[in-house]
């Protein structure tokens, strides 16, 4: 059965000239419509406003995939379809001028300023704070004391009242006057540990989510949702300055993880099946003596399949 709108449907018209206009390149003001108009507007009145960072973007498309995943999909095989749009082809089409306004108005404003590659690194703000740089760590700059994150660091930030420094990661924003605090945005959680100062930590997505930490506090945002952690160490957060990895009864998926962080790769833990928590410490020597020193305790060894890719091969 076909779901073909009729042709005079002005939605329809609207849309077969909105895909005139993406497939030549025109502008949409040229449509004299309304709506298209309105949308023109809102661009320029209001997107301009928005901060999107790099990582953010990840975050967004993740929420519009959950949402779709929980409608029932509809499939209209090709060889029935119309020469002529029918009323799917026409919602794409929209989707695709909505998105298209959309991420034209909010392109990333933060320019990488610093990279670590492979080493830890240190970087001098020209307020002199200091900001150390985990091992494949980006730090990308907007503008005056704000940045943006993806990976880890430790920062050191220089006071001052008329100018509050501000970190954004995937999924939260850490603002201060002036602090030490260490920021990780892997693993699918932001994670903020304070050791010195006071810093406010919120959701991205809902400006009421907040939390203020006091020096020892630690808190995560994860699947949307703000909590305090009830670590009683900082030294956790902040091993990693000193190639150590320190475990509190975190999951094997939480240790690899890291590791991912910390190298530069992804290893696949599927074929574990001991999901006990770990405790101890991890020296952060090489990549392979690393992999084999958690082999012993997992119970297996990591078989390398690809570029940076590994696997983990349990050992009865």
């Amino acid at each position: 059965m076909e779901n073909n709108l009729p042709n005079n449907d002005q939605d329809l018209i609207l849309a077969i000239e909105v895909g005139e206009k993406i497939e030549s390149g025109s502008s949409f003001s040229d449509l004299k419509n309304p709506f298209i108009d309105l949308l023109v507007e809102y661009k320029v009145n209001e997107l301009s406003t928005i901060r999107i960072t790099p990582s953010l973007t990840n975050l967004i498309w993740s929420n519009i995939q959950s949402k779709i995943q929980k409608q029932s999909a509809i499939i209209y095989p090709l060889h029935r379809r119309s020469k002529k749009l029918n009323w799917a082809s026409a919602a794409v089409i929209f989707i695709a001028v909505f998105l298209g306004i959309y991420w034209s108005s909010i392109q990333p404003n933060y320019e990488l300023l610093a990279a670590s590659d492979s080493t830890i690194k240190l970087v001098t703000l020209d307020d002199g704070s200091e900001i150390i740089l985990r091992p494949y760590t980006r730090l990308y700059h907007k503008n005056k004391r704000n940045y943006s994150l993806e990976g880890e660091a430790f920062f050191n930030v220089v006071t001052n009242p008329n100018s509050p420094f501000s970190v954004v990661g995937n999924y939260g924003i850490v603002k201060v006057l002036g602090t030490k605090f260490n920021f990780s945005t892997w693993g699918n959680t932001d994670i903020v540990y304070l050791e010195e100062g006071k810093i406010v930590f919120k959701s991205n997505l809902n400006d009421n989510d907040e939390l203020i930490l006091s020096p020892g506090q630690s808190s995560q945002i994860k699947e949307g949702q703000i909590d305090l952690l009830s670590y009683t160490s900082g030294e956790q957060f902040i091993d990693w300055i000193s190639d150590t990895l320190i475990f509190n009864g975190n999951t094997p998926n939480e240790v690899i993880n890291e590791i991912n962080q910390h190298y530069g790769v992804t290893i696949n833990i599927d074929q574990l099946e001991d999901n006990s928590k770990i405790k101890g410490s991890l020296k952060l020597e090489s990549l392979n003596q690393t992999l084999d020193d958690l082999g012993l305790v997992l119970g297996g060894t990591f078989k390398k399949i690809s570029n940076k890719k590994y696997e983990f091969i349990s050992i009865e």
